[in-house]
């Protein structure tokens, strides 16, 4: 009861978790137009906007306040007012003939000892708060990654169209020639064939990355809170996530127990159902209110107390075990959100392992696509050259290497910063895809 919410420490995670800040729209407004071209600072900025999931997420919060005004009203002043307007039909022998019976009170009560009831009932609701307040958190930071993730498949589509736009013509043109050779007799049917067949597959491959062009844009664009409108230009972030320390994956292991967002969800959960417990068990003991009664009769015969003030004592004596099933059914959530917890650590030091060796992973395909994409450019303007210079009747399938060398490169880029910022969320850190310099490599 007297502890301090310790959630007001941790409030700069609201003002980190995105790079600006944005307010709810109001009900009813209309949706605004995103700007052409996009970038991800802007995509970023629209992270807390009123997306369904967002949306969900304060609900429940907004819920869970709600109930911990309810909690802390049940315990405090109640006052009632009452009026009654009656007409009676008064009896041979009664004293009083009047047949005008009204009635004008008010009545007031007060908890004032309960045994811990209430300030268990209290102390539940206000973990059950700062549990959703972090959930809102996680929210934000899940949906912050699911932005980055949306907009780097809509980059990646539009460079797999571009290369699969390639290998598609590279196959038409050997097709064509070895249609030419076939009507010359040059080669048998079955080459035509194979080549044609090669040809319809290509084509086949582009179509699948033209429709994949536009299915990541609605993804990106429903993300966004912008349904229906598809983003035409993106503009390809630099990003320098390779330049990153990885520390060793105890250490992160540490941080994420400590500091992530769910965990200490979990944690304020099983403090909540604890609570309830001891809520339940004082449930048993008795309790004293205050209550008091001013009032006025329009019949002044009554004998009818017009000023009232006790204090009520009240005890249960039997209540055909419902209070002890009660306290069994408490103890069982709390066991429950106990196993929750533990289950969500193990599991959160597997994920961080797991993102710790993709990222080891995934650096060395860095350096991979880097190299491949230096050499198939070099490989292009040395195709280039040949068929400036006539040696070469085109560029054969050096353009097409080289457009597949570019997705594989953006590819890396885009996994690597995927898994950092995974990571960053997991340990509570601030999610954005730029390098800070305290994460800088170390020389």
């Amino acid at each position: 009861m007297g502890q301090s919410n310790p959630f007001g420490l941790t409030i700069w995670a609201l003002l980190l978790c995105a790079s600006t800040s944005v307010a709810f729209a109001e009900e009813g407004a209309e949706l605004g137009v995103l700007p052409e071209p996009l970038t991800l600072e802007y995509a970023l900025s629209l992270s807390q906007n009123d997306h369904p999931d967002n949306l969900l997420a304060k609900a429940q919060l907004n819920a869970a306040v709600a109930e911990k005004g309810s909690v802390e009203g049940s315990s405090g002043l109640q006052t009632k007012f009452r009026g009654q307007l009656r007409w009676v039909e008064p009896a041979a022998n009664s004293f009083s003939k009047k047949k005008v019976d009204n009635f004008i009170g008010l009545t007031a009560s007060k908890r004032l000892y309960d045994f811990g009831y209430s300030e268990a009932r209290l102390a539940s609701a206000k973990a059950t708060v700062d549990n959703f307040q972090w959930r809102v958190l996680d929210q934000q930071v899940n949906h912050r990654i699911a932005i980055m993730s949306a907009f780097f498949d809509v980059i990646l589509a539009d460079l797999a169209y571009g290369r699969d736009n390639e290998l598609m013509a590279v196959a038409y043109v050997q097709f064509d020639r070895v249609k030419d050779q076939n009507k010359l007799g040059q080669v048998a049917d079955v080459e035509l064939l194979k080549s044609e067949n090669t040809y319809h597959i290509s084509r086949s491959v582009r179509y699948a990355s033209d429709v994949k062009r536009r299915a990541s844009r609605s993804d990106l664009s429903n993300i966004l809170g912008h349904p229906g409108q598809l983003p035409s230009n993106l503009v390809r972030p630099e990003l320098q996530m390779h330049k990153r320390h990885l520390p060793d994956v105890e250490e992160l292991q540490k941080s994420a127990l400590e500091n992530n967002y769910v965990i200490k969800s979990l944690n304020k959960n099983v403090e909540s159902a604890r609570q309830q417990v001891l809520a339940a068990r004082a449930s048993k003991k008795p309790v004293f209110d205050l209550q008091l009664l001013a009032s006025e009769y329009t019949n002044d015969s009554r004998p009818n107390d017009r000023l009232r003030a006790g204090i009520v004592f009240e005890m249960p004596l039997s209540t055909s075990g419902v209070i002890d099933a009660e306290i069994a059914r408490q103890r069982s959530l709390l066991i429950e959100a106990q196993a929750g917890l533990r289950k969500q650590k193990m599991q959160l030091q597997q994920r961080v392992l797991e993102l710790w060796q993709k990222i080891y992973i995934v650096k060395a395909q860095r350096d991979e696509a880097l190299i491949f994409m230096e050499y198939r450019d070099l490989a292009l303007d040395k195709n280039r050259a040949l068929y400036e210079l006539d040696v070469n009747s085109d560029l054969g399938d050096s353009l097409a290497l080289f457009s597949s060398a570019l997705y594989k490169m953006a590819k890396a880029d885009f996994d690597l910063t995927l898994a950092w910022v995974q990571l960053d969320a997991l340990l509570g850190k601030p999610v954005d895809f730029q390098v800070q310099y305290d994460d800088l490599l170390k020389k």
